[in-house]
């Protein structure tokens, strides 16, 4: 335990001391992304938009008596699919995707997988914007427990940043784990229960995704905020932040493992 927290000690620690370079990674992680787009930036609000249209219109007769205010329903679960799946698959490449600067400098080779995240939820907050239109326009009621919302995002910080670490420094050895996750990550789509109601599976599946699928914990307490105006439940949270904390530690004892190595690979 005592390692863990030093780890953890020593990661904000150069992270502040590294904060200049940070900077720079996250701006060249953002401008490498739309630096080719006439919308720059703006493909962060409208990307969310045009896939929560197409998917309403797709979807919703199909599950519009079962799903009210669809619209909402969609975009909590999107919303949470992208910022984990496409977090992680950032901080996936972020250590091979920088092999020549670690080649080139000596700075704590954590520092990419954490810019890769913060570019990640910079996308995230952009995100916001069109979740905030999409209430205003399903003119969604707001109440007092929009104020657990921070963190519900907490938790699939969290989880993001430990899965992607762990997948990052895999990704070193393995080249194989980019492919993998790629597949992975449609058929965890298909098993979050993100444009259909989880009533609509069987009871096995239903205990299956509820039980191991920790995206669920998220979007279910997401939409109790937003849909069904309750405090998140405190089992779902405890398994939320417990799964992200878990994974952030065993990635930061692979990493503390492998860093010494990681340099002969990338």
């Amino acid at each position: 335990m005592n390692r863990i927290w030093t780890s953890v000690r020593l990661t904000v620690t150069n992270c502040i001391r590294y904060l200049p370079l940070l900077k720079n990674l996250i701006a060249r992680e953002l401008k490498k992304k739309y630096r080719s787009t006439m919308l720059g930036y703006a493909w962060c609000v409208l990307n969310p938009l045009f896939v929560m249209l197409i998917m309403t219109a797709v979807f919703s007769n199909m599950f519009r008596n079962s799903i009210a205010n669809f619209p909402v329903y969609l975009f909590c679960g999107r919303m949470i699919y992208s910022l984990a799946t496409g977090g992680a698959a950032g901080i996936l490449r972020s250590l091979r995707g920088n092999g020549s600067l670690m080649r080139k400098t000596r700075i704590p080779y954590y520092i990419f997988p954490v810019a890769s995240f913060c570019s990640a939820m910079v996308d995230f907050f952009f995100t916001l914007i069109a979740f905030a239109l999409v209430l205003l326009f399903t003119r969604t009621p707001l109440s007092i427990h929009v104020a657990a919302f921070p963190l519900v995002v907490l938790q699939v910080a969290i989880f993001t940043f430990g899965l992607g670490m762990l997948l990052a420094v895999c990704n070193v050895f393995i080249q194989d784990i980019s492919y993998l996750y790629n597949i992975f990550t449609v058929a965890w789509m298909y098993l979050t229960p993100m444009f259909y109601p989880l009533s609509s599976l069987s009871e096995p599946m239903q205990h299956l995704i509820s039980t191991f699928n920790p995206l669920y914990y998220y979007i279910a307490q997401m939409r109790g905020i937003f849909l069904d105006h309750v405090w998140p439940d405190r089992q779902l949270m405890l398994l939320g932040f417990s799964v992200g904390i878990a994974l952030v530690v065993v990635s930061l004892l692979a990493y503390s493992k492998a860093k010494n190595t990681l340099i002969l690979y990338v």
